[in-house]
């Protein structure tokens, strides 16, 4: 007490004094300096400032591999194995993005994350009228098994160490796709890794690649959880995405509780079904987002495992470590521009080194190009290099938690917390995600903070080097990636012959039986893994479920 009174002496000196002197002289850049969480950051953060939140190292902190797991998820963190180089690519045909995970494989990354086209993800096929001028534009064209087939064409699956697919409105499909190929591949489950984001919830709020109603998206989601659990409990059947509702407006600490909220809301649904918490935690991955500010990268993860293991344990009962502590996967994005895209390559390996330092365990990042177009062999090849180069250079990996103990970063992780718990709240008493999105909060939450980012980019608060400030009459580079114009052309002649060749009897019978399946509401993976087997295409098996769960209607909100 009586050191507090003086530290509390000396900072009342240097405010008063040595600051409110100097400052007077030479005025700071602006008034208040915020997060783009909305958090106020202070000049000059100390012990003080912990002990005035109510700071308590074993409570807070603790130590990496324990409840709370503030500091990690495990004792040694990257001085084991690093993160995972994770890729997220495709374009084109299969054939097209073969030959780019080839170059991936060969270039050390760890991971690929399918990136299917639009069509594919919300479950056309490329014969559909929906699919018209979106064949393979940004992702590979995804019709059948045979497309999986072309795609990892002499890969094998557990040539990475987990392989997957984004597709949130699609994931049994996914997940019945990715068994397959490895069935062909003469693979068993337990030989390799597969890894969805199947996070349906979020396109209602943020992206919009929604097939169902909710509350059936929300069902077929946790049929893909439920039959990992029971079949392979080492896969991840599901990604709860903050990345694209922070990137949308929200702002991390409110993208991260509506992540979390409507986790919540997959868990319940599994719980129903007689699966344990201790069963259900360890299949899901957090995937964190936060692009503005690199110490609140940082301190997002280090909360968003704080509260996820308080809410698993105290809210659910969970007593397996792994239910507890959280894995997190990463896209790191550092405001990528058009102008002068080479900045990029900065931008971004700042914002991969941030969440490294986080500790997460899956670590993937933008390319330069990228917000030109999709990424060029030699963007792509830089993506992994930077990742690599953070794992394995500098002394980046060599403790566990470097910045632990920042007062700065404490007071900060404290906040962010305090912050993901009320928006929890928020979201709570309106009746749960799913309510709060059919009554338009969420999506109000986003339009208004996007509406304040650009505001502030307008007025020059937010600062882009070369786009605001800094301006240069760069044009744009030559020579930006462009898929093939003929992708459509050769898809849709893929198609045609697939669907002249295959059994059609049998593709006729395993449709039924997702049907049959959808109306008995069974858990649909074994039946759409048959269709999938008979080589049914994703466009068919969607449409039968459309027919038996009905389509999202969208309800304008002003």
């Amino acid at each position: 007490m009586e050191s507090n009174k003086r530290m509390f002496m000396a900072r009342e000196h240097w405010e008063k004094e040595t600051r409110a002197k100097y400052i007077k002289e030479k005025p700071e850049r602006r008034p208040r300096f915020v997060t783009d969480a909305g958090i106020e950051v202070r000049p000059l953060y100390s012990p003080l400032d912990l002990a005035e939140q109510g700071f308590d190292y074993e409570k807070d902190l603790g130590f990496p591999g324990e409840y709370p797991y503030t500091r990690g998820i495990n004792p040694s963190m990257n001085r084991g194995e690093p993160f995972r180089v994770r890729i997220y690519s495709g374009f084109g045909t299969p054939e097209d993005s073969n030959e780019r995970y080839r170059k991936i494989l060969a270039w050390g990354a760890d991971e690929v994350q399918i990136a299917s086209d639009l069509p594919s993800q919300i479950g056309y096929d490329s014969d559909h009228i929906m699919s018209k001028g979106e064949i393979g534009r940004v992702g590979v064209s995804i019709n059948s098994l045979q497309d999986m087939e072309i795609l990892f064409a002499g890969i094998p699956l557990n040539s990475f160490k987990r392989v997957g697919m984004m597709g949130n409105s699609i994931g049994p499909i996914a997940l019945a796709l990715l068994i397959a190929l490895g069935e062909k591949q003469g693979l068993k489950p337990e030989e390799y890794v597969v890894d969805l984001q199947n996070d349906p919830i979020k396109e209602y709020i943020a992206r919009g690649t929604y097939i169902f109603p909710m509350d059936r998206a929300v069902h077929f989601a946790c049929d893909a959880i439920e039959y990992c659990a029971q079949k392979a409990a080492h896969w991840y059947p599901m990604h709860m995405c903050v990345n694209h509702i922070n990137a949308s407006g929200s702002g991390s600490t409110k993208g991260m509780a509506f992540a979390m909220s409507n986790g919540l809301v997959y868990i319940d649904d599994l719980l129903r079904r007689g699966l344990t918490i201790d069963q259900i935690a360890p299949l899901l991955i957090l995937y964190v987002d936060e692009r503005e500010d690199f110490f609140v990268t940082i301190g997002n993860c280090r909360a968003a495992r704080k509260v996820w293991a308080g809410l698993m344990r105290d809210r659910f009962g969970a007593k397996d470590s792994d239910a507890m502590a959280i894995k997190m996967n990463c896209y790191s994005h550092g405001g990528e521009t058009l102008k002068e895209p080479k900045n990029n390559i900065v931008r971004i390996a700042f914002a991969a080194l941030a969440y490294a330092l986080g500790g997460v365990q899956f670590l993937q990042d933008a390319s330069y190009d990228e917000a030109m177009a999709t990424p060029n062999d030699e963007a792509c090849k830089v993506s992994i290099r930077t990742l690599q180069i953070i794992a394995h250079e500098l002394g980046f990996s060599r403790t566990v938690d470097p910045l632990g103990g920042s007062y700065y970063l404490e007071s900060l992780t404290k906040e962010i917390e305090q912050g993901i718990l009320a928006e929890m709240v928020k979201v709570e008493e309106l009746g749960g995600s799913l309510l709060a999105i059919e009554k338009g909060y969420c999506q109000g939450v986003i339009t208004r903070g996007a509406v304040r980012r650009q505001r502030e980019f307008e007025t020059g608060e937010r600062v882009s080097v070369g786009v605001n400030i800094f301006k240069s009459d760069e044009n744009l580079p030559p020579g930006s990636f462009r898929v093939n114009p003929q992708v459509e052309e050769r898809q849709l002649a893929r198609l045609r012959a697939l669907k002249a060749e295959r059994d059609g009897a049998r593709v006729r019978e395993t449709l039924s039986g997702v049907r049959e399946a959808a109306l008995r509401g069974q858990n649909m993976v074994e039946p759409v893994l048959e269709a999938v087997r008979a080589y049914a295409t994703v466009g068919e098996i969607c449409q039968v479920l459309r027919e038996i769960y009905g389509e999202h209607q969208v309800v304008a909100q002003f």
